[in-house]
């Protein structure tokens, strides 16, 4: 299985919704994702309003995502909420508080309740 899809979709989603280009025009950040499974690191990055997805490792990312490739692909296709998974231990995040609310944000608005 391969998150990449999944995690390019939901930055195309992210492209064509005008609001949330306009909330993050100012939100530059780099968001690691690992596939704790696989052993497999995905990247999300945010800069001046756009997202974009790739694979591979990176330096430094903003914000750290852990889980089975299956959790990453269920949350960001939106097919179950960040939390659920966050709350049972399942979804492990490192970070600054404020990107994974703005992340929480950006998946609400892409993917409704």
């Amino acid at each position: 299985m391969n998150v990449l899809p999944v995690l390019e979709e939901f930055a195309a989603q992210c492209n064509q919704n005008e609001r949330l280009r306009k909330m993050n025009r100012d939100w530059s950040r780099l968001i690691e994702l690992v596939a704790t499974d696989r052993n497999v690191t995905y990247w999300l990055r945010s800069e001046q309003g756009l997202i974009t997805a790739g694979m591979g490792d990176v330096d430094e990312a903003d914000l750290k995502i852990s889980a089975s490739e299956d959790i990453l692909q269920e949350v960001f296709s939106g097919a179950v909420t960040p939390t659920e998974p966050y709350n049972a231990g399942d979804l492990l995040v490192k970070g600054h508080q404020d990107d994974l609310m703005r992340l929480d944000i950006i998946t609400l608005l892409i993917w409704g309740e």
